[in-house]
């Protein structure tokens, strides 16, 4: 409910015999509850003024279950861009890595991971994953462990970030045609950034997986209608 904006920032929370009452739960259970929020930045409790909600830079939005607790269609349009931000910093050079010296079992399980999404039933959970293990493969074919500990902690957030985008796109676009050509686009993108890698092609790689994020960055900025159409 506070992920989600229902319990807005700054909001104070029932006092621990009612949160109790409400969810069927012990007083002890809430106390708990509570401390794992605390513990997550979410809230913090003080003497006399109770919990409150903390503005949500506090959160740690890397923490696997805050991002879990995000609906696919409320995720906050800014924290989809801060994350393309992110990507743009660490996926084009992990592409050019994995191109540069990615073994050849690493990088057939980008392209195993391609071949699912293009299978795949689009929107479905495994497509979703499909594109979070496209993602993950290339970090781990970088041959770089800072590259593969960043996918571990980014893994659950892309996942999220993955089914947001496509939610908004479905629902700024509308009409059937369109978000199928859209769906195609994206595929189209990640399958050059595959073969950039396979053919051992580092500048095309990177400039490949930056023409990708490119792509998504201007359809999570249209779906939320702060720019004009990019079709």
């Amino acid at each position: 409910m506070i992920v989600s904006g229902d319990i807005a920032e700054g909001t104070n929370l029932p006092r621990e015999a009612e949160l109790a009452q409400r969810f069927g739960a012990s007083r002890q259970a809430v106390r708990e509850a509570l401390k794992v929020l605390a513990a997550k930045g979410i809230v913090v409790s003080r003497r006399r003024t109770g919990t409150t909600v903390l503005p949500r830079m506090n959160w740690n939005l890397l923490d696997p279950d805050v991002i879990a607790w995000h609906p696919a269609d409320r995720v906050p349009p800014e924290f989809l861009e801060d994350l393309i931000a992110v990507r743009l910093a660490i996926e084009p050079a992990a592409a050019a890595d994995a191109a540069r010296r990615g073994d050849a079992a690493a990088i057939a399980a980008i392209g195993e991971a391609l071949e699912t999404m293009l299978a795949s039933e689009k929107p479905s959970a495994a497509f979703f994953a499909a594109d979070a293990a496209f993602h993950d493969a290339i970090l781990l074919a970088s041959g770089n462990a800072v590259f593969d500990r960043l996918g571990t902690v980014l893994g659950p957030l892309m996942r999220t970030s993955f089914e947001a985008h496509f939610r908004g796109v479905e629902a700024a676009f509308v009409e059937p045609g369109r978000i199928a050509a859209a769906v195609q686009t994206s595929l189209d993108r990640h399958a050059d950034v595959y073969r950039a890698i396979r053919a051992r092609d580092l500048e095309g790689a990177r400039a490949a997986t930056e023409a990708l994020l490119a792509h998504i960055s201007t359809e999570v900025v249209y779906a939320t209608g702060r720019r004009e159409d990019p079709v």
